[in-house]
């Protein structure tokens, strides 16, 4: 016999994730690749917006790819985050993201002549022994902006 989730308890599932969500972006615009690649579980995948038909498979080998990254300064905008509560312990959310990205500065505001890239994200999110992770990320990219050639 199941029993219903009330809506307090949805309620709170949903922060959880959202304060994941919040905190992965953080960590990547950070570079702290570490901490962002302990908020996947170990069996996880990332597929990257940039490239959504070559995941990465493994914490191990989304620490590697992320050690891997050419050094930039990014700024990664998430929002319109919607949670369907599948369980107590899986969540899928879809988000969408703003992406302004330029070459790593030297401290203070960067000039980038980069396009602006918005995008989405589909989460597959499970609770487990260290919290609530990520289990499955998969990305893309909608729209390219490119502000010199408008």
């Amino acid at each position: 016999m199941t029993t219903e989730m009330t809506g307090e308890e949805k309620r709170a599932i949903e922060w959880y994730c959202q304060q994941l969500l919040n905190r992965i972006t953080n960590l990547l615009d950070q570079g702290r690749w570490q901490e962002l690649a302990d908020c996947y579980t170990e069996d996880a995948t990332l597929a990257r917006p940039s490239d959504p038909d070559n995941p990465f498979r493994g914490r191990a080998e989304i620490l590697a790819s992320l050690e891997a990254r050419p050094p930039r300064t990014t700024c990664h905008l998430l929002t319109n985050s919607m949670f369907e509560v599948k369980s107590p312990t899986e969540v899928l959310a879809f988000s969408r993201v703003l992406l302004i990205s330029g070459d790593a500065g030297n401290g203070g505001a960067i000039e980038t002549a980069n396009p602006l890239l918005v995008g989405s994200f589909t989460d597959e999110l499970k609770k487990t022994g260290e919290g609530w992770q990520i289990h499955n990320r998969q990305g893309s990219i909608d729209i390219k902006y490119n502000p010199q050639t408008s």
